[in-house]
């Protein structure tokens, strides 16, 4: 049998299981990129994904089956998938080889790299993004890996010849075989630590058990790396402060500050600062505080880097965003319609509060699903009515699979949209997002200027198009 774990690349085969997730869709791109022959399978094969993966070449088969495996080289076995799976009973069966998503990215991209890894509960993918360009635009050509489409590359991925490779660090554990963060695996050189929250109520119990893999993940970045941390969270401080890196601390009052200065209909402008490197004025087309800590951890990082202070400057400048990020997905004289991932009652409070920033005066809606694991439960129950303090006006969804949690763990999202009218907010519940829609028509203000911010981690059946159309049909 070849070893395409060990560089024998010569008709190698690799097969992922469930590999229409976003992270597994990428990591069968890249390595077909590489020259290997990648198949895949998965229940759930749908758009985007499933057309992503045809047009790259790659054979999804529909529905895991043991056939599905045509003597594959090397199994890839996502997070999603645990024992019971037809084609993890077959390779387990059968002694076929077999590794994690990250274990994959690590032994096939990583190895010869200087990885940058950027973690946190919060601006992961727009602080990893934003790196990857600035080290682009510099002629670095780096790697790259991002848990969202960089909107200036239309993908989530390069694939560069340079040295370093610059990847979103995911909390979330590996695999059903390892039970701990994928970004334990990356071996970095240096990190990017945004923020850190209580997160994943599914697989941690608390933020003490979060925070011991962070302090492990600083354990593991040489002395002569980097550990450069947001100095707005004193849990971080005090782990990078046991850090045998050099350290440096990022935002208000940190080693790397920051003032936000004038600003006009397309770009803000911040001056970065620091004893180290003095003062650098940048312009970037994102808006609000909580994107501007990602400009400042990105810049920074690429300083300490030694690039040079004129290519950092054009790619903030130049720098896009991310999809699903803040993403405007249609604007006219009395509407915007934004997108945005955000699950966590902290994210969703740091969108609104930027967007009432940037648009006092419009009636500011706020689209919720709660769609993820950790939104489905009760854990952020109480915080949750407090995060929509910004809007106006609120729709949520009836969460996502509900049936799927515990009876005792789940969010009795009632009690939040009751909570929502009790703080004076005109506050509804749907279970179709056809009435969600309908209802947002409906009683828009046309008198004023309206802003909707939709927020959800998945597809949210499909609402941001339906929004899209009935917005261009008004």
């Amino acid at each position: 049998m070849k070893s395409p774990m060990n560089g024998n690349m010569n008709g190698s085969t690799i097969h992922l299981i469930g590999i229409c997730g976003v992270a597994m869709g990428t990591l069968a791109a890249m390595l077909k990129e590489r020259g290997y022959r990648v198949t895949g399978s998965d229940d759930a094969v749908y758009p985007p994904m499933s057309d992503m993966l045809a047009g790259w070449g790659i054979d999804v088969k529909r529905g895991y089956r043991a056939e599905n495996l045509d003597s594959p080289d090397l199994v890839v076995i996502g997070n999603v998938i645990s024992r019971g799976n037809a084609e993890v009973e077959h390779i387990l069966n059968r002694g076929i080889p077999y590794c994690s998503m990250a274990d994959a990215l690590s032994r096939f991209f990583l190895r010869e790299k200087e990885v940058i890894c950027i973690a946190g509960t919060h601006g992961k993918s727009t602080t990893t993004a934003l790196l990857g360009h600035i080290l682009e635009t510099a002629g670095c050509s780096p790697s790259f890996l991002v848990g969202g489409v960089s909107r200036n590359y239309g993908s989530n991925y390069v694939l560069g010849t340079g040295k370093h490779f610059v990847i979103e660090g995911d909390e979330y554990d590996s695999a059903f075989f390892e039970k701990f963060p994928k970004f334990i695996l990356y071996r970095p050189r240096h990190i990017v630590l945004t923020s850190l929250e209580f997160d994943h109520a599914d697989i941690y119990r608390d933020l003490d058990e979060i925070a011991l893999w962070f302090r492990r993940l600083i354990n593991i970045v040489p002395s002569e790396g980097t550990v450069l941390y947001s100095g707005e969270y004193p849990i971080l401080e005090e782990m990078a402060s046991r850090s045998f890196s050099r350290t440096f601390s990022f935002g208000e009052g940190g080693d790397f500050a920051y003032a936000a200065t004038a600003s006009d209909d397309e770009h803000t402008g911040i001056e970065l600062r620091s004893d180290s490197h003095g003062s650098l004025p940048l312009r970037t087309r994102l808006f609000g505080r909580f994107n501007f800590c990602n400009v400042v951890a990105a810049a920074s990082l690429a300083l300490l880097l030694g690039i040079d202070v004129s290519a950092i400057q054009q790619a903030v400048e130049t720098f896009e965003g991310v999809k699903r990020r803040m993403e405007l997905i249609h604007t006219d004289d009395s509407l915007r319609i934004y997108e945005d991932y955000a699950h966590h009652p902290t994210s969703i409070r740091l969108v609104l509060e930027e967007v009432r920033e940037r648009f006092p005066d419009s009636v500011l809606w706020a689209l919720y699903e709660p769609r993820s694991a950790t939104s489905r439960r009760r854990v952020f129950q109480d915080a949750l009515p407090r995060a929509f303090a910004p809007a106006d006006r609120i729709i949520i969804k009836t969460p996502y699979r509900l049936d799927t949690i515990p009876d005792s763990e789940q969010i009795d999202i009632d009690a939040v949209i009751d909570a929502l009218r009790r703080m004076r907010k005109d506050a509804e519940l749907h279970r179709h997002v056809d009435d969600m829609v309908e209802s947002v028509f409906r009683r828009m203000d046309s008198s004023r200027k309206n802003v909707l911010v939709v927020m959800s981690n998945g597809g949210f059946d499909g609402i941001y198009g339906k929004l899209v159309e009935r917005a261009r049909r008004r």
